[in-house]
């Protein structure tokens, strides 16, 4: 049973070498959602490593961004977006987090 989401900011550190954070999420029953991935990628400096990460990737199952997802993501944004400087893709995922019931590990 999947009951993490794994955010950008973790997988970045596993990407850069970070074994103690590796071995602590390999640990969970993390997933990814889309804009997670995306981020990924678009953090890669070659191609090379973008096959590396998503190799990596392919371990988590991947969530989508539903229509109930966005509508979460744009309450979310109307709600903080101006008090906490909440962005679109922090959006997108904590609303996958809520609609999944799912921890975000961040």
């Amino acid at each position: 049973m999947i009951d993490y989401l794994s955010d950008t900011n973790i997988l970045s550190r596993i990407f850069k070498g970070d074994l103690e954070v590796r071995k602590f999420v390999e640990k969970l029953e993390c997933a990814i959602d889309a804009t997670i991935y995306i981020e990924c990628l678009q953090g890669s400096k070659s191609n090379q490593e973008k096959r590396i990460i998503e190799k990596y990737l392919m371990r988590f199952p991947l969530l989508p961004i539903t229509p109930e997802s966005c509508v979460r993501a744009i309450d979310l944004i109307r709600s903080y977006s101006n008090s906490h400087g909440l962005l679109l893709a922090d959006a997108l995922i904590a609303a996958t987090a809520l609609e999944n019931d799912l921890t975000l590990v961040t």
